[in-house]
């Protein structure tokens, strides 16, 4: 057999790869989401990231690394000092299954690129991959519990755009969502374990049976926690189609201070717990005006920013 001779190796090196990660499911979305990149300077020339077979998005032919991703891409050529550019990478998702943000990345990065929260985790660290957060309008998948509401900023009377919303159970944080521009939101999470309750002393000779409600009757306590600073109109860039704004960044928004919830629109009563009952959606909202004058707005949860007086 005639050896073969390899006369030339061509590699091409990706100087970014995104992973990302549905907080509801933990599983990694690679479809559907439409990924772009761009100097800061220069929104109007944007990279898109493309997903490959194994879900992973990835970009190429990033302006000022050409060069680059023509290296050899092995330990000898990652160990040498790179030059880091900053871009800003943009999420949206054409199903509207998550909210929309954007974020600043350095490249070249090897491997997937590193989050860290700046809410903290268990442990702390970075992790692989970009968190996703459920949009108010995404579907709810079956035998999950979902909460709704409506954030309406009290102080600035304007809606409580980009809020970020949690809800615990048990002192556990069952659930964490973004608000989109409106204060809309959902929180999408699994049932609470059933309530235990007692057993019932049965006659001789027969097994024990359980005394509460079935399964679907059973009620949760749910303790809401927001976190909250208004950032204002977002600044206009140009789009394909002329001037639209930026994007939420996501760092900042979970970056975001605790507010005050209200039980009342007069704002004396902190919102308390509310009941979650099974197979019901939740849909929280402050009480019906009865005191102020023009009356304040109806079906809604009023919110008041981090330091504001209430």
């Amino acid at each position: 057999m005639t050896p073969v001779q390899a006369l030339e190796r061509l590699t091409i090196v990706a100087p970014l790869g995104l992973r990302f990660q549905d907080q509801l499911t933990g599983s990694f979305i690679g479809d559907g989401l439409d990924v772009c990149l761009y100097e800061p300077n220069k929104p109007g020339i944007k990279v898109h990231a493309f997903a490959n077979r194994s879900g992973v998005y990835v970009v190429h032919h990033v302006p000022g690394l050409l060069d680059f991703e023509h290296g050899g891409g092995d330990d000898d050529f990652w160990n040498n000092p790179l030059p880091k550019t900053s871009f800003v990478v943009t999420v949206t998702d054409a199903e509207r299954r998550f909210q929309p943000f954007q974020f600043a990345a350095d490249l070249p990065a090897r491997g997937f690129l590193s989050w860290m929260s700046p809410l903290g985790a268990s442990p702390p660290g970075a992790v692989l991959s970009i968190p996703l957060f459920s949009s108010p309008v995404r579907s709810v998948p079956g035998g999950m519990a979902v909460l709704r509401a409506d954030l309406w900023d009290a102080a600035g009377n304007v809606p409580a755009a980009w809020a970020v919303l949690e809800a615990y159970t048990n002192n556990r944080l069952a659930a964490r969502g973004i608000a989109d521009d409106q204060g809309r939101i959902a929180l999408i999470f699994p049932h609470p374990a059933p309530r235990p309750f007692a057993i019932s002393s049965p006659p001789v000779g027969s097994p024990p049976e359980p005394t509460g409600p079935p399964l679907t009757a059973q009620v949760w306590p749910i303790t809401l926690r927001a976190l909250y600073e208004p950032m204002g109109p977002l600044p206009l860039q140009q789009g394909e189609f002329g001037p639209e704004p930026e994007l939420p960044d996501l760092r900042v928004m979970l970056s975001q201070r605790e507010a005050a919830l209200w039980a009342d629109p007069e704002r004396t009563e902190p919102l308390g717990e509310v009941a979650l009952s099974y197979g019901r959606e939740l849909i929280v909202k402050s009480r019906p005006s009865i005191s102020l004058s023009p009356p304040a707005r109806q079906s809604v949860l009023f919110i008041t920013p981090a330091g504001s007086p209430p």
